[in-house]
Formats: C-alpha cells, sequence, structure tokens
C-alpha cells in the first residue's frame, strides 16, 4: 500500500511538474520577446485591422481547424491499434502538445501519447506518431519545393536551373534509385526503412489517403492563417505570399528545435524570405502564430494534463 501511495504521489508530482515547466517556458517567453520591446510591436498592432472581431474569430477558427485535423489524423493512426473517439484524440494530442514544449525533437510527444496505450503497445504507439509527423513532413516538402521554386525564380533566377535539376535528380532517386539501394540497414529516427515501407503497406489505402489529406489540409489551414494575418499589417498579393510561406515552413522545418524556440526561428528565416516587407511586421505575425498555434493549445493541453487518470500506470503489468 505504501509503495502504490508513493507512485500515486509521484504521477500526481510529474503531471505538475509538467504543467509548471510548460507554463514557466511560455511565461518566461513572453516575457523575454524583444518584439515587446520597442514601441513597434504596439504600433503595428494598433494601426492594423487584428482586433475587429470578424478578424479574430477568423483567425481562432484557423487555428481551430489546424489542431482538428491534427486530431483527425492522430484518430485514424491510432485506430490501428485501437478506436478512439474525437475527445480522446483530442486529448492524446493536446497532452502530447504540451509535454513537448520543453523537450528537444519532440521527445515528449512520442512518450506522452504511450500513456493512454498498454504498455505493449508503447513501440507502435511511438512508431504510429513517427509515421504523423512523416506525413505532415510530405506536406511540408511538397509544397515547400513548389514555393522555393518560385522564390528563386523571382530572387536568384540564374539559380533556377539548378534548381530544377537538384529536384529533379531527386525525384528521380526517390522513385528509381531504391531499386538499387538496399534500405533493409537504412534507419530515420531509429526505425529500419524496410520496417517504415511494410508497416505503410499495411495500412489500408482509405487510411492512407486520410492521414495524407488530413496533413495536406492542415497546411493548408495554418499557412492561410500566416497570408491572412500579414493581409491585416499590410498590403499583400496572396499569390506572390503564400510560395513563400512555403518556403519558410520548408526552411525552419529543416532545423529541429524546441517548440519554445519555434517562433524564434520562424521569425528570423521569415524576416529573410520576406525582404520586401517590414521586419517589425513580420516578427509580429509569426509571434501571433506561434501564440494562437503552440502556446494557446499548450495551456488547453495542461488542464489534460492535469486531470490524466494515473490508477492505470500504478497497475502491475500482467506475466
Amino acid at each position: 500500500m505504501g509503495t502504490y501511495k508513493s507512485k500515486q504521489y509521484l504521477f500526481v508530482l510529474l503531471k505538475v511538474i509538467v504543467v509548471i515547466a510548460a507554463l514557466t517556458f511560455i511565461y518566461q517567453r513572453l516575457n523575454v520577446q524583444e518584439v515587446f520591446t520597442g514601441g513597434g510591436f504596439k504600433e503595428n498592432l494598433l494601426s492594423s485591422r487584428l482586433f475587429e472581431v470578424s478578424n479574430i474569430t477568423l483567425l481562432f477558427f484557423l487555428s481551430f481547424l489546424n489542431w482538428f485535423f491534427e486530431i483527425l489524423k492522430w484518430q485514424v493512426l491510432a485506430g490501428r491499434l485501437k478506436n478512439i473517439s474525437i475527445s480522446e484524440s483530442t486529448q492524446h494530442v493536446l497532452t502530447a502538445h504540451t509535454s513537448s514544449i520543453f523537450t528537444p525533437f519532440k521527445i515528449g510527444e512520442y512518450g506522452a501519447k504511450t500513456l493512454y496505450f498498454a504498455k505493449k503497445q508503447a513501440k507502435k504507439v511511438v512508431f504510429l506518431n513517427f509515421l504523423g509527423n512523416m506525413a505532415q513532413m510530405s506536406a511540408t516538402l511538397v509544397f515547400g519545393i513548389m514555393g522555393l521554386f518560385f522564390f528563386i525564380k523571382w530572387n536568384f533566377s540564374q539559380w533556377l536551373d539548378l534548381y530544377v535539376f537538384i529536384v529533379t535528380l531527386g525525384l528521380l532517386f526517390l522513385f528509381i534509385g531504391r531499386r538499387w539501394i538496399s534500405i533493409g540497414k537504412m534507419k530515420i529516427k531509429g526505425f529500419s526503412l524496410k520496417k517504415i515501407a511494410e508497416f505503410i503497406n499495411s495500412i489500408p489505402t482509405s487510411d492512407r489517403i486520410k492521414i495524407l489529406s488530413f496533413s495536406v489540409a492542415r497546411y493548408v489551414f495554418f499557412s492561410l492563417q500566416f497570408c491572412f494575418l500579414l493581409a491585416l499589417f499590410t498590403p499583400v498579393v496572396w499569390v506572390e505570399v503564400l510560395p513563400l510561406i512555403s518556403t519558410m515552413y520548408l526552411l525552419s522545418s529543416l532545423l529541429p528545435v524546441l517548440q519554445l524556440f519555434d517562433f524564434a526561428v520562424k521569425g528570423g528565416i521569415a524576416v529573410l524570405v520576406f525582404s520586401a516587407i517590414s521586419a517589425e511586421i513580420v516578427v509580429s505575425v509569426a509571434f501571433i502564430m506561434w501564440l494562437l498555434n503552440a502556446m494557446l493549445p499548450a495551456l488547453v493541453g495542461s488542464w489534460f494534463v492535469l486531470s490524466f487518470d494515473t490508477k492505470k500506470l500504478l497497475k502491475p503489468v500482467a506475466k
């Protein structure tokens, strides 16, 4: 009994530590952002149309859609192990998001989701979460390659032919070269490429289509949100801005960092990509995107962390 109670208190303490750590990191990040130190951020906000009710409503709705499709995607992936409801998937996703804020390479996300499944399924849960991230990365890569084409065309046209050659070479290797290369021993984040391919093939085609569709939908909505936010601060041509947004997300995805510092990375790259727009406006938009799509969901996830039922973790494993 003493051991059981000790474990119970330990899990409660861990939950509180996770939430306090997440809230502390959020507070410190908000408190030290250079974007607030000058008058530029405040002036940009006041001169924009950000605070119009219709605009605020649309921004929150786009954030909702962003996470809703992530929740739907995890529901499909988790269905390979057990059927879960939208409500359960929401709890899994937001708890994992909160846990990943202060962990490198989103390690916390992988670990948190395993807590909702049997211990013997932990490796499969990690693998399914990895596949979900791969699907999202695929959407970022496809749109990013197209966006980078226009970015290079508009700014570095002398390198366009080389870029097209490299992309073409990469596609040829992807579809043809793999036939002559043994992938059995090749790994990505500890997972064998052969096992990845076999597991993906074991997933029904309809589910694979859903997973990719949800990833694309999520990408489209947060890209439109960035573009819409930018338009609230300064006049923009959407057709010209969307390729730049895709370029920004592609370049930032190549730099794995803490979720906490996501704003700094995207903000820095955005300033370089959107060279024709005021740096203060670009940084302001990047910050608001970070606030809406990373920090607010983490606050909601904090509730799920605190309300997580630890009793099942205290049960002895059946032999």
